[in-house]
């Protein structure tokens, strides 16, 4: 791995806040992986135990619906992290990620997770809270969608939510940000 691996992934919110040791030895432990435009990386259904890092080009997430249409649902950029959920959930993954363009990424095995728990405890804490915060970010996001559908007269612009029942009540412990996945996170890393 290259000294430029380590600079990007210090500017990448899941690996942001790991000290410089624990950074390389996360680095260490992932692999680094060519994909030629056209080429998947992710197949949609497929049973799943990496995530991976894009540090060049850019990966292109598509969905095809039980009646086998199929939608380009967005991008992935150099500097962004996707199937972060097959590290720790090996659920069938959501969608297709096919290299739109050349691609060079990082990956990160499960397995590889469990080799950097035993040699970097404190890495893995790192990576797995900046998963926990991404996966909460993003039911936010879904659960301020589904208000907004629920309820279109409380939608703005855009359909962003004006004020939403949930920004209303007040927030049990276990739903600040990352409260439950926090407790549950200290009893398994112990």
């Amino acid at each position: 791995m290259t000294p430029e691996h380590l600079d990007s992934l210090r500017r990448i919110k899941m690996f942001r806040k790991l000290r410089d040791g624990d950074l390389r030895a996360a680095l260490s432990i992932m692999a680094e992986r060519h994909f030629d435009s056209g080429s998947v990386v992710f197949h949609q259904g497929a049973t799943g135990d990496t995530l991976v890092v894009v540090m060049d080009g850019i990966l292109r997430v598509e969905v095809t619906d039980h009646e086998g249409v199929t939608a380009t649902v967005g991008t992935i950029q150099a500097g962004e992290v996707v199937g972060e959920m097959a590290v720790i959930d090996p659920a069938p993954r959501s969608a297709s990620v096919i290299a739109a363009t050349d691609v060079l990424l990082l990956e990160l095995s499960r397995d590889g997770l469990e080799r950097l728990r035993k040699a970097s405890p404190s890495a893995t804490a790192g990576i797995v809270g900046g998963i926990i915060g991404d996966v909460t970010r993003r039911l936010r996001n879904v659960n301020k969608r589904i208000d907004a559908e629920l309820d279109p007269e409380q939608t703005g612009a855009h359909g962003v939510p004006k004020k939403t029942a949930l920004a209303d009540r007040k927030v049990h412990p276990d739903e600040e940000e990352g409260g439950l996945f926090k407790r549950l996170w200290q009893k398994i890393a112990g």
